[in-house]
């Protein structure tokens, strides 16, 4: 079974035991970083050069190695993009190179998930990237694997987009159950799974409303798009800016929602975010990955350890969670966003 089928498998013993812990949050974040000195700061920034790029599949690894960063690693990567190549032409006649052989590695960390975000200047390829690995479009050369398996015409991975993309004239219930449709499964059997991941992303009594305005606000239809995309069983799930253009509330209760189904999941997922929210990629992120163009390199790497425990709101208040912002921050300012 792929990670959605388990999310809410214990789910209601998984929030308990998240409230409890909210509870201890910031004295076991204190311990961690005693724990931990070397994941905050300077030590968990790893560059990457251009031409260090061009020699390794990698983020920083050699090929083979047991550890990414501060994780251990499975032997087949979750993704792997090799010597990608992407350049358009410009309106006077020269070449913008996007991509020049860059190459990316999603490593599969040992015991856990991967919510990796992704981050960069203005035009430095988050979201051509991110639909390179949906499959949606292809680069002009270049190799990308999945677990080891070269895409082919027919791979795909959902992504939700930044505008909900849901369809107006349907119910919230055909909308998140409309892949299962496309795919033969009977009506019982698609009903059963659609509810289950509505009732996930916290819509359930909503299933006969349109998917449209008035009768959902915005962050309602982003977690109706949620619900389908998740329904379709994969165990890589990808968001483009997806939390961007709602108000604070709707962004904070869908982020929320995201850690939800990443801890609810008994097969480890990789969840990939682009984003231009630093805070939002604190907060979610085992992960941070920050981009610099012209053309794009991975510029910083930064790892993001609370220790063993599940992220609530209450961690952005501890001063760890701060020093990876004002970290993250810098980095920025020196790529000049």
């Amino acid at each position: 079974m792929g990670f959605a089928e388990n999310m809410l498998k214990n789910l209601d013993e998984r929030q308990e035991a998240a409230r409890q812990a909210s509870n201890k949050t910031e004295v076991v974040g204190d311990a961690s970083e005693r724990r931990n000195p070397s994941v905050v700061g300077n030590a968990s920034e790893r560059c990457s050069s251009s031409e260090e790029s061009r020699r390794s599949p990698g983020i920083s690894l050699e090929p083979g190695s047991e550890r990414d960063g501060i994780y251990e690693k499975e032997s087949t990567d979750v993704i792997r993009m090799v010597d990608i190549c992407q350049a358009f032409d410009k309106s006077d006649g020269s070449k913008f190179v996007l991509f020049d052989h860059f190459n990316l590695t999603i490593s599969d960390f040992k015991g856990q998930g991967q919510f990796i975000s992704i981050m960069g200047a203005s035009g430095s390829g988050k979201s051509q990237l991110i639909k390179y690995i949906a499959g949606l479009t292809k680069p002009q050369s270049g190799k990308i694997f999945m677990y080891g398996k070269e895409y082919d015409d027919k791979t795909t991975v959902p992504m939700v987009f930044q505008q909900p993309s849901c369809y107006k004239w349907k119910t919230v219930l055909q909308n998140v159950e409309l892949p299962l449709k496309l795919q033969g499964v009977d009506k019982e059997e698609r009903e059963k799974k659609a509810r289950a991941m509505i009732k996930l992303v916290g819509l359930e009594g909503q299933e006969d409303k349109w998917a449209r305005y008035p009768d959902l606000s915005g962050g309602q239809r982003q977690r109706v798009a949620l619900a389908r995309n998740l329904v379709s069983n994969n165990q890589i799930l990808l968001l483009d800016e997806c939390t961007s253009a709602l108000d604070i509330l709707a962004k904070r209760k869908m982020q929320d929602i995201l850690l939800d189904i990443y801890y609810s999941a008994e097969v480890d997922p990789t969840i990939i975010n682009v984003t231009h929210s630093i805070d939002e990629a604190v907060y979610l992120s085992n992960r941070i990955i920050i981009l610099k163009p012209n053309p794009c390199q991975i510029y910083k790497v930064i790892d993001v350890d609370f220790g063993n425990i599940r992220r609530t709101p209450d961690i952005r208040v501890l001063p760890k969670f701060n020093e990876y912002v004002k970290q993250a921050e810098r980095i920025m300012e020196e790529i000049g966003e």
